[in-house]
C-alpha cells in the first residue's frame, strides 16, 4: 500500500508491462466507473472474508489512479484514499504475482514510509493485483498487520482467488451498468416514440398494424389495442384507398420503396382530419409515419379561396417585386388602369399613369416611402391607357424576407372617382350652407336693427310721456301703447332667440348665479299679470340648495319667464308654483330639479309630443284666445338642452300641468355675493357724451333720457361725423350706433382708435345697437368698443353702463 524512498519520485510513471502504457491502464480503470462510488455489499463481504481467512486486522480493496490510491472497501483501516507516491499497492500492480512483505521495517523500499515510521506503524503487507481480462492491473486486494508475519499457502491462495473474485464483480457490475444504460435508452426512446406528435406504426405486407405508438389515441382518439390488427383504411373516409393506392402500386412496380400520400381520417369523435403518411417498404413490412396536416390543409384552402377572391375582387390588386416591377395583377386592376398584365409585366408602371392633373408631390411621397421600406396610402389622379383621368386610392404594403429585405409589394387600387366627385359636391354644398348661414345671420342682424330701432323710440318715448305727469285719460292710452310695444318686442325676441338657437349661435355664459334671488325677483316681476285673476303665484326652494351656483342667469330667467308666463296665461284661478328641489350633489356640483305647477286648462295627451314644436300650440284657437307665437316652449326646450338636460311634462286636461327638468350646476361656494345697490336715476353724471345715431327719433329719445343725468350732450348722424367731432372735442364717453350710412359704427371706432394718443385709445365707447347676434358682440369688442347696450334699452341699464366709465 505504501512506498519506500527507493524510486519514490518516479513510481507513478512505472509501466505495468513494457508493451502496455500507463495511459491505457488508467483508461481501462475509468471504463469500470468504480471510482468515487458508494460502498457496495459484495465488495465489503470480500474484505471481511479475506481478513477472516488471513487473520489480519486490516483488509481493503483499492484502485490506483494517476496520482491517487482510492479505497473502495476496507476493514480496520478507516481510510478512503492516499497519494499514489506513498502507496504500498503501487508496487503490487507492477507485477503479475502476489506481493508479500513480512516485515516492512526490514525492506528498504518501505522502511522509511511514514505509515511505517509513524502511526499506525504497519509491519506486515500482502497484496494481490486485480487484473482485467486485457491484462491491466487496475487495483489490489490487500491485507495488513501491526506485527511481522507470513501468510500460509492456503491464505495466499485465498488472497489470489478473492482478488479474481473482485474482478469478476467488477465485470458483472460493468455489464449491469451497461445493461441499465441500454434499458434507460430504450425507455427514453419509448417515451420519445409514444410522446411524438406523429403516428408511428409497423404493418405487415397487407397493411395490418402490428405495432403502433400511443400517440395515436391523442391524434385520432383510438387506443393502441383498437388499432392493432386493423389497417389505416379501416379508419379512413370511404373511397380514400381507391383514390390513393393505384398511384402507390404503380410506384412499387417501378421499384420505389419510399412513398408520401395524404388521406382523410375519421377520428373516434367523428371529425375528419387530414394526415400525411410517409411510408417505407423494408423486409416485407411497411414502416409508416403519419402527421396531422389538417391546419395546413385548411390554410391551403383559405389561400385558394383568397386567391380566387383576389382574382375576382372588385378592387385592383397589383403585386410588384423589390425593384417596383409588376409581376402580377388581377382583372379589376386591368379594368381600372386600362392596361393588361402582359403589357406591364416586368415594367415600372408608375410613369405610364402620370398626367397633367397628377399631383407629383404625392407621387414623390409614395416613392420615398418605398425607398424607406415603408407602406403607404395615397389618393391621386392617374391616367388610364386611353388618357382618361381618374381618382384612385392606393394602399401599398411591403413584404419582407427573413433578412429584413423587401421581397415584394402588394398594392390595392380602388377607383374613387365617384367618391371624389361626391366630395366636391359636398364641399360646395357645405360652402353654400355656410354662405346661407352667414346670410341668415346678416339678415337677422339687419331685421333686429330695423325692428328694434322704431320700437326703441316707441317704448322710450312712452316711458318719458308717462313720467311727465300725463292726464288721467292719457294714462290709459299710454299704458295700452307700452303694453302693445312690449308684446311686440317679446314676439321679436322669441323669433330671434329661436333662430339663434337653430343656427348654433347661442352659447351659455356661466357666472356666479344667485339662484334664490333670481327666483324671488322672477315671481315678483310676474305678480302684476295675476292682478285681474283669482290666482296665487308663489315659489318654494329646498333649503339644501346653495345660495350661489355657477350658471347662466339670463337663460335660466328666460326659461322661468316662458314656463311661468305660459302657466299664468292658461290659468284663470288657483295657483302657479315654481318649486326647486336638491336632486343630487357631490364635491364639485349640485343637481337641481325645477318644477312649474299650475291649475290651468291642461294639455291633452295626444298634444304633449307636439307642444315643443316651433310655431305650434296645443289647440288651433289657442293663439286667437291667448295670443303668442308658439315659440316659447320650443325655445325653452332648446335652452334646457343647452344645459345637457331634457324637459318633461305631465298634464291632466281641466286640472293643470307640471313642467320639470334637472340642471347640474358647478358649485360657487367661494363666491362672495355682492351687496345690491339701488340705482338712483336722478343722481346727475358729470361728463360730456357724444351720441352717434342715424335715426332722428333715437337721437331725440337718447337726448331726453340722457338729459336727466347730463348737462352736455352732442349728436352725430354717422360714423364719419363722429370721428370729426371726437377729433375736435373732448368727450368723456361715446354712445355709438352700429348700422349707419357713410361710415358704420365699427369703422368709426377703428378710425378713432387708430388716431393714436391716450385721448383716442382710452376714450370709452359703448355700442348702442339693435343687433342681437352673439357673433357681433365679439366683433364690437374686437373693433375697440368698451361695452354695448341693446335697444330698446332700459334707462337703468344704460345709466349703469355709463356710470361704470364716468365716475
Amino acid at each position: 500500500m505504501f512506498r519506500t524512498k527507493e524510486n519514490r519520485s518516479n513510481t507513478a510513471n512505472v509501466m505495468v508491462h513494457s508493451d502496455i502504457t500507463e495511459a491505457n491502464r488508467l483508461k481501462t480503470l475509468q471504463e469500470y466507473n468504480i471510482l468515487n462510488t458508494e460502498a457496495e455489499a459484495q465488495f465489503d463481504s470480500i474484505t471481511r472474508l479475506i481478513s477472516y481467512i488471513c487473520k489480519t486486522p486490516i483488509a481493503f480493496i483499492s484502485f490506483m489512479e494517476e496520482d491517487r490510491q482510492w479505497i473502495k472497501s476496507e476493514t480496520g483501516l478507516n481510510m478512503k484514499e492516499t497519494s499514489r507516491s506513498s502507496a504500498f499497492c503501487n508496487y503490487t500492480i507492477q507485477n503479475d504475482t502476489l506481493l508479500e512483505i513480512s516485515d516492512l521495517t526490514k525492506d528498504n523500499r518501505f522502511s522509511d514510509n511514514p505509515f511505517v515510521t509513524n502511526n499506525p506503524h504497519f509491519r506486515f503487507y500482502a497484496g494481490s493485483p486485480i487484473t482485467t481480462a486485457g491484462g491491466y492491473h487496475i487495483g489490489t486486494l490487500c491485507v495488513m498487520d501491526y506485527e511481522p508475519r507470513y501468510l500460509s499457502d492456503q491464505e495466499k491462495d485465498a488472497l489470489k482467488i478473492l482478488s479474481n473474485e473482485v474482478m469478476s464483480h467488477l465485470e458483472v457490475r460493468k455489464k449491469n451498468v451497461e445493461l441499465q444504460q441500454m434499458l434507460n435508452q430504450a425507455r427514453q426512446f419509448q417515451d420519445l416514440f409514444n410522446n411524438s406528435n406523429e403516428i408511428h406504426c409497423i404493418t405487415d405486407s397487407e397493411g395490418k398494424i402490428e405495432f403502433i405508438n400511443t400517440s395515436v389515441q391523442l391524434l385520432i382518439g383510438y387506443s393502441v389495442d383498437e388499432m392493432l390488427g386493423k389497417t389505416i383504411w379501416d379508419f379512413s373516409v370511404p373511397g380514400e384507398r381507391e383514390r390513393v393506392m393505384p398511384e402507390v402500386f404503380r410506384a412499387i412496380s417501378l421499384g420505389k420503396t419510399h412513398f408520401q400520400v395524404e388521406t382523410r381520417v375519421i377520428t373516434k369523435g367523428g371529425p375528419i382530419r387530414w394526415f400525411e403518411w410517409s411510408d417505407v417498404i423494408m423486409n416485407g413490412r411497411w414502416l409508416v409515419n403519419g402527421r396531422d396536416i389538417t391546419t395546413r390543409k385548411e390554410a391551403e384552402l383559405k389561400i385558394q379561396n383568397l386567391s380566387i377572391a383576389v382574382e375576382k375582387s372588385p378592387a385592383g390588386v397589383v403585386i410588384r417585386n423589390a425593384k417596383n416591377e409588376v409581376s402580377w395583377m388581377n382583372e379589376a386592376a386591368e379594368n381600372i388602369i386600362g392596361y393588361q398584365l402582359e403589357e406591364l409585366k416586368g415594367r415600372i408602371f408608375g410613369d405610364l399613369l402620370i398626367g397633367e392633373k397628377t399631383d407629383l408631390s404625392v407621387l414623390k411621397y409614395a416613392r420615398q416611402s418605398v425607398a424607406e421600406k415603408k407602406s403607404y396610402e395615397i389618393e391621386i389622379v392617374v391616367y388610364k391607357k386611353d388618357g382618361t383621368p381618374i381618382w384612385v386610392f392606393i394602399s401599398n404594403s411591403m413584404l419582407f424576407n427573413a433578412d429584413g429585405q423587401v421581397e415584394s409589394q402588394i398594392g390595392i387600387i380602388v377607383d374613387i372617382t365617384l367618391r371624389k366627385e361626391a366630395e366636391q359636391q359636398l364641399i360646395k354644398t357645405r360652402q353654400d350652407a355656410i354662405d346661407l348661414s352667414k346670410s341668415k345671420e346678416q339678415f337677422l342682424s339687419v331685421m333686429s336693427h330695423e325692428m328694434r330701432t322704431p320700437l326703441n323710440a316707441v317704448i322710450g318715448l312712452t316711458r318719458i310721456l308717462k313720467e311727465e305727469d300725463p292726464l288721467e285719460r292719457q294714462k290709459d292710452n299710454l299704458n295700452i301703447l307700452e303694453f302693445s310695444a312690449q308684446n311686440l318686442l317679446s314676439l321679436i325676441n322669441d323669433v330671434l332667440d329661436f333662430t339663434k338657437i337653430e343656427t348654433g349661435n347661442m352659447k351659455l355664459d356661466p357666472a356666479p348665479l344667485e339662484i334664490h334671488k333670481l327666483v324671488s325677483q322672477t315671481i315678483e316681476s310676474l305678480s302684476f299679470k295675476s292682478a285681474d285673476k283669482d290666482l296665487r303665484i308663489d315659489y318654494y326652494i329646498d333649503p339644501l340648495i346653495p345660495k350661489v351656483v355657477t350658471g347662466d342667469s339670463t337663460r335660466l330667467y328666460q326659461i322661468f319667464m316662458n314656463l311661468l308666463g305660459n302657466a299664468i296665461k292658461f290659468t284663470e284661478c288657483g295657483s302657479v308654483m315654481l318649486k326647486l328641489f336638491l336632486e343630487a350633489e357631490d364635491e364639485d356640483s349640485v343637481s337641481i330639479r325645477f318644477e312649474v305647477h299650475d291649475t290651468g286648462i291642461g294639455i291633452k295627451e295626444d298634444k304633449l309630443k307636439t307642444i315643443f314644436d316651433a310655431y305650434t300650440q296645443a289647440e288651433r284657437d289657442t293663439s286667437k284666445k291667448y295670443g303668442g307665437t308658439g315659440l316659447g316652449l320650443a325655445i325653452t326646450k332648446k335652452l334646457i338642452e343647452l344645459h345637457d338636460s331634457t324637459i318633461e311634462v305631465q298634464s291632466t286636461p281641466g286640472k293643470g300641468t307640471i313642467f320639470s327638468f334637472v340642471i347640474r350646476y358647478l358649485r360657487a361656494d367661494k363666491y362672495t355675493v355682492p351687496i345690491a345697490t339701488n340705482i338712483n336715476l336722478d343722481e346727475p353724471i358729470d361728463g360730456r357724451i357724444l351720441v352717434v345715431d342715424d335715426n332722428a327719433m333715437n337721437r331725440l329719445l337718447a337726448g331726453k333720457v340722457l338729459g336727466k343725468w347730463l348737462t352736455e350732450i352732442d349728436f352725430a348722424e354717422n360714423g364719419q361725423e363722429a370721428v370729426e367731432k371726437v377729433k375736435d372735442n373732448d368727450y368723456d364717453l361715446v354712445l355709438m350706433d352700429i348700422h349707419m350710412p357713410v361710415m358704420n359704427g365699427l369703422e368709426a371706432v377703428k378710425t378713432i382708435r387708430e388716431l393714436g394718443g391716450d385721448k383716442f385709445v382710452k376714450l370709452p365707447i359703448i355700442a348702442l345697437t339693435a343687433s342681437v347676434q352673439r357673433s357681433e358682440e365679439g366683433r364690437f369688442l374686437q373693433a375697440g368698443m368698451n361695452d354695448f347696450v341693446l335697444k330698446p334699452f332700459e334707462p337703468k341699464d344704460l345709466y349703469r353702463k355709463i356710470r361704470a366709465h364716468i365716475l
